[in-house]
């Protein structure tokens, strides 16, 4: 799942009010997608694959990484 799409359904959930399991649910597949973006991006750079799809990872990454800090910051009430 796209990193966009886990924080789509973060936000969606927590408007509806985020449990612990969805919380730590969604971490695990968002932490599994950034591993899988940044393996795709070694494989790229290392055989100097397209550099639109180099940004693109690259993008995606920074983007599930705001979003793993956002996560590990939450507290519980």
């Amino acid at each position: 799942m796209s990193c966009a799409s886990l924080r789509h359904r973060f936000e969606e959930e927590k408007k509806a009010g985020l449990t612990f399991a969805r919380a730590l649910e969604i971490y695990q597949d968002l932490s599994g997608s950034v591993d899988a973006h940044r393996v795709e991006l070694e494989e790229l750079q290392a055989r100097q694959g397209d550099p639109e799809r180099v940004r693109y990872l690259r993008e995606h990454i920074i983007e599930g990484e705001k979003l793993l800090t956002e996560m590990r910051a939450l507290r519980l009430h």
